[in-house]
């Protein structure tokens, strides 16, 4: 072990703050190791019972001689505002959570996080993941610094008995949808409703003019200067933005996650984006055939394929380069062999390679959707928050509210993201 490692007596647990988790009991004598997890997870959710039950485990097995003690901060901003004070006052946690993202790369650079990638091929669990689950936690150039522990695909749901009245059937084409949503809110039925107040969601409609037109390789140019947000394809992004944009709920920027989840499902809107972690909310309507889904449309001239669209493995997870001894190592192994099962045993999609858990009676939904995920393509929609620097996407997201809702003209707002990019690329 080594000497830098927090040590404590057993039940005497060191706190990162107010939200400290026990997830593994201290029985034995003598002093217990204590592994400490900054996560950014909600509290009681899928993964954070998945990681209890197998910590308890893995405690249990190690005789009580070790714990995992987390904090959690399931608020991004709030948790990355406190990460940054932590490891700037050098109380970096053994593991964190973050995305692939210009700060991570921050901390790549500073010798500060283990290179995951060489962790599970030296351990021969690298073909244990999803090639895409994996895929999504690297930089462009290919290293590997997070480890995943979610895998989604997201679609656009709607009802079909609103489609169904208005003689309208679920649109292949971008165009196809643009004239979905006119009918619709011509016949008084508010066609999408979006949460805006966590941005990320109206974002989402920004990325896919240029996910078709180019893959990702479109925002990586733009995040490096190497093109234009007044360019044709970013006009294009922009002109759907506002067309998309006036279908939107009313005051939709003032809408948050759980209005915009239920407003779709009450049906007082037609159409909701979002991912397969939310298929528990849709699924009694889907069984009761009131629901269904369909995902991103296609354009002419597309570089993507219709089964190419967003995949995402989420926020991953990272580990400090200098408590990362064998003891977490181990852990982690521990993780990756009994992970899949019991989180896929709670409805969810499972980043590593499994056979589905015989003892579970799996919804027709999450099987559908399985079949989904092992069929898309190669290309994924990466979220363009993952790429920009938050300074950057800030100025993005914000102003994107206005240019959805009409209060912002194509090329004020091209020209802001233009600014603020170029100015932090200089940097």
């Amino acid at each position: 072990m080594k000497t830098n490692r927090k040590r404590v007596l057993p039940m005497a647990m060191v706190a990162l703050g107010a939200a400290v988790l026990l997830l593994s009991g201290c029985g034995g004598k003598g002093e217990v190791v204590t592994v400490k997890w900054f996560a950014s997870r909600p509290l009681g959710g899928e993964i954070d019972l998945t990681i209890r039950e197998i910590a308890k485990k893995y405690s249990e097995e190690q005789k009580g001689t070790w714990v995992l003690e987390v904090e959690t901060t399931a608020d991004r901003p709030s948790y990355l505002q406190k990460l940054k004070t932590l490891i700037a006052g050098g109380n970096m946690p053994d593991i964190i959570d973050i995305d692939a993202d210009p700060y991570c790369k921050e901390l790549v650079d500073a010798g500060m996080l283990v290179n995951v990638k060489d962790f599970l091929r030296a351990e021969g669990r690298y073909d244990d993941f999803h090639p895409i689950a994996l895929q999504y936690q690297e930089f462009v150039d290919g290293t590997m610094y997070t480890l995943p522990l979610e895998y989604h695909v997201e679609m656009i749901w709607y009802h079909k008995d609103i489609f169904a009245k208005y003689n309208l059937v679920p649109p292949k084409t971008m165009d196809e949808w643009l004239e979905v949503c006119r009918s619709l809110k011509a016949n008084g039925i508010t066609p999408i409703s979006v949460d805006g107040i966590d941005r990320w969601p109206v974002q989402r409609y920004l990325a896919m003019i240029p996910f078709r037109l180019a893959g990702n390789d479109y925002i990586i140019d733009l995040r490096d200067g190497k093109r234009s947000m007044s360019d044709a394809i970013g006009m294009q992004a922009i002109r759907f933005m506002q067309n998309v944009g006036q279908y939107f709920n009313e005051g939709f920027g003032a809408t948050d996650y759980a209005t915009a989840q239920s407003m779709f499902l009450e049906g007082k809107s037609a159409m909701y984006y979002i991912g397969d972690w939310e298929q528990k909310a849709m699924l009694e309507d889907y069984n009761a055939g009131k629901i269904d889904y369909f995902y991103l449309p296609m354009i002419n001239n597309a570089k993507t394929k219709n089964n190419e669209f967003c995949v995402n493995s989420g926020i991953g997870m990272a580990f400090n380069t200098k408590t990362f001894d064998s003891k977490t190592k181990d852990f982690i192994k521990y993780v990756i062999d009994n992970y899949g099962k019991i989180y896929a045993g709670r409805m969810q999609m499972s980043p590593i390679k499994i056979d589905l858990p015989k003892d579970v009676s799996f919804t027709d939904l999450y099987i559908r959707i399985q079949n989904d995920m092992n069929n898309v393509g190669t290309q994924f929609l990466k979220p363009w928050d993952t790429y920009l620097d938050s300074d950057s996407n800030r100025v993005m997201q914000d102003n994107l509210l206005l240019l959805a809702s009409g209060e912002m003209s194509a090329e004020r707002y091209a020209a802001l993201v233009d600014e603020a990019i170029k100015a932090n690329t200089a940097q």
